[in-house]
């Protein structure tokens, strides 16, 4: 298991930001969000703050802080404006370098590579956009290995938007990510939501394992009524993704994508702020369905139904995980993990390894 000081240590903090988030691949925005030209999207946590900008259809990556006098560029968390500093005005073309310079003779000189700014390796795997701040050797699709195929194939499912928020949590990141790689805390945490819907008393099935990456799916049990739910849910019928489970994807280390049935996409985007602090960008979306208007008013209030219900789960796990922070402080045994968890077991696995610089450790049978 991980130590239970890894859950709320500065120094190991600090060390994660460098090892796990400094550097490799990282989930940062959906090309559904820079699909024009200026959209831009921005990603601020603990070491990093980084803008990711459509560039007349080029998509490229940078520091998000001016190189003039540090002013951060782009203010919103995504949005459509040129890449430009509103402090003294520099104007950043796609190469990072500030082509709109007011008083140019001032900076311009022979090393004109100081005022370009930092720039990142951007790529894509389907509908994902993922950034390296560190620049690595590896590429993307060796980070995906398996799951590159994976995403790819989900990004084709995803319809309209639905919803875009942000759920500020008391909680080390880690206990976000072990918290959706199970479903054994469903049918006590989430009696109202999940537990109606059919989703906590079967096992796990079909986990799959790659690189830190999993997925599984949690099969769900038939409702009273169930005939009429789908009856009022035929509409969906044509959709490409139907399957009778919560099916959950985490991609190492801050990326989750899920599907409910393949009624309803999630994507959620881990943020660590802190050793006690991470911020979950959360996103969902609708099946890609033609819909006639008389559909569309239909799907209207489901699409509703189904983002509240989402930040409603969200919720009942944030005041759980709270706790555990917490706990986790006072606790003097260093916890469990279940036979079944084995997607905890596997995420504690890669952590370890990732955090030794890729060297393979044993882990620790005890705190």
């Amino acid at each position: 298991m991980i130590p239970k000081a890894n859950y709320h240590s500065r120094p190991v903090f600090e060390e994660e930001v460098a090892q796990l988030f400094g550097r490799g691949w990282q989930f940062v925005a959906l090309r559904s969000e820079l699909a024009r030209d200026r959209d831009y999207v921005t990603v601020d946590h603990a070491g990093a703050a980084i803008v990711v900008q459509n560039f007349k259809g080029e998509l490229h990556a940078f520091q998000n802080i001016c190189s003039h006098r540090f002013n951060r560029i782009q203010l919103g968390e995504r949005g459509n404006r040129m890449l430009l500093c509103g402090y003294h005005g520099w104007n950043f073309d796609k190469t990072g370098f500030p082509f709109g310079l007011p008083k140019r003779d001032q900076f311009l000189g022979k090393d004109n590579d100081r005022l370009c700014l930092t720039r990142y390796p951007v790529d894509t795997c389907g509908e994902f956009v993922f950034v390296d701040r560190g620049g690595g050797t590896v590429t993307l699709n060796e980070h995906l290995g398996g799951f590159g195929a994976v995403l790819e194939e989900m990004g084709g499912y995803l319809g309209p938007e639905t919803q875009f928020a942000g759920v500020p949590h008391a909680a080390n990141w880690k206990l976000l990510v072990e918290n959706v790689l199970e479903c054994y805390h469903c049918s006590t945490v989430h009696q109202e939501t999940f537990v109606p819907w059919g989703v906590g008393k079967l096992p796990i099935d079909d986990a799959r394992f790659d690189s830190g990456h999993s997925s599984a799916h949690f099969p769900r049990q038939d409702q009273p009524r169930e005939e009429l739910r789908l009856r009022y849910l035929s509409h969906l019928k044509e959709r490409a993704f139907d399957h009778n489970s919560f099916f959950h994807i985490y991609v190492f280390p801050n990326l989750f994508v899920s599907s409910s049935q393949g009624l309803s996409f999630y994507v959620g985007q881990l943020l660590p702020e802190g050793p006690e602090r991470t911020l979950l960008r959360m996103r969902n979306f609708e099946p890609r369905v033609d819909l006639s208007p008389k559909h569309r008013a239909r799907q209207d209030p489901i699409s509703a139904d189904s983002n509240a219900m989402s930040l409603r789960l969200i919720e009942e796990d944030r005041a759980v995980l709270e706790q555990i922070q917490r706990g986790i402080h006072l606790a003097d045994a260093p916890g469990a993990i279940g036979d079944d968890e084995i997607r905890i077991r596997d995420f504690h696995r890669h952590y370890a390894h990732a955090m030794a610089g890729g060297v393979e450790p044993v882990l620790q049978a005890a705190e």
